[in-house]
């Protein structure tokens, strides 16, 4: 009797092991990913750097009032500089009920950024040397699954470098929203993998986790119940009737 209860428990643990075994790899290789490489490097901060610069003196400004007055929608706004036509500019960045802008800081017409634009604002961003674009891409839908489809249209610049890297700026203010590389996407699957969200890699609840993680309590309970049966087995006297 107590064999066959025996041959039951590693029953139950042998399937329990091949369904939830794998898996528990997984979170074990993708923990030791996303603890060993340091966040600020998949982050891709080593990659950019910060090209705000002051507001150069020559050159006028139109008032607050004046921004205003010729767009009354807007919400907020900045003062700030922008490399534009191979020159450092003064532009107004504004943020309307309509989505963003770039205005001429003393005219107030509308900048639109061209291709060349972000190439040129792209390389002042890009930190890194001996690098060259790859290519530049205008992205109004089905963008990559490395970015976010809320941040369309988009420009997406790759270069070709170690990591593959990917900048991506915004359309109307050329400001550098994201930037990807090849450890980036790695972490990305991992983290997919280890929080077992595999559409949108956000939640932590899923109903695929919360199974998993029940199913790894019973395998360890299977486990536990082995080992006792083991170890009472092995510390049995020998000897009785014979």
């Amino acid at each position: 009797m107590q064999n066959t209860r025996v041959s039951r428990w590693r029953v139950w643990h042998r399937w329990l092991s091949l369904i939830f075994g794998l898996q528990m790899v997984i979170w074990a290789i993708s923990g030791a990913y996303m603890v060993f490489f340091d966040l600020d490097y998949i982050h891709g901060d080593h990659l950019v750097r910060d090209i705000r610069e002051s507001l150069p003196r020559e050159g006028k400004v139109a008032s607050l009032d004046k921004v205003l007055a010729r767009y009354p929608d807007a919400q907020s706004m900045a003062l700030e500089t922008r490399w534009l036509n191979d020159r450092l500019r003064k532009v107004y960045s504004i943020d309307t009920t309509s989505g963003q802008l770039l205005i001429d800081a003393e005219s107030l017409a509308v900048i639109d950024i061209s291709e060349r634009d972000i190439r040129a604002l792209a390389n002042r961003y890009y930190a890194q040397s001996q690098s060259s674009i790859e290519s530049v891409t205008y992205l109004t839908d089905n963008p990559p699954a490395e970015i976010s489809p809320r941040l369309l249209p988009v420009w997406q610049v790759n270069y070709d470098d170690f990591g593959n890297t990917s900048l991506y700026l915004s359309d109307t203010t050329g400001e550098l929203l994201v930037k990807r590389h090849t450890f980036w996407r790695g972490f990305d699957i991992f983290w997919m993998l280890h929080i077992m969200d595999y559409d949108e890699r956000v939640d932590i609840e899923t109903w695929w986790l919360k199974a998993f993680i029940i199913g790894t309590f019973i395998l360890l309970i299977t486990g536990t119940v082995l080992l006792v049966y083991t170890v009472r087995f092995k510390t049995k006297p020998a000897g009785g009737p014979q």
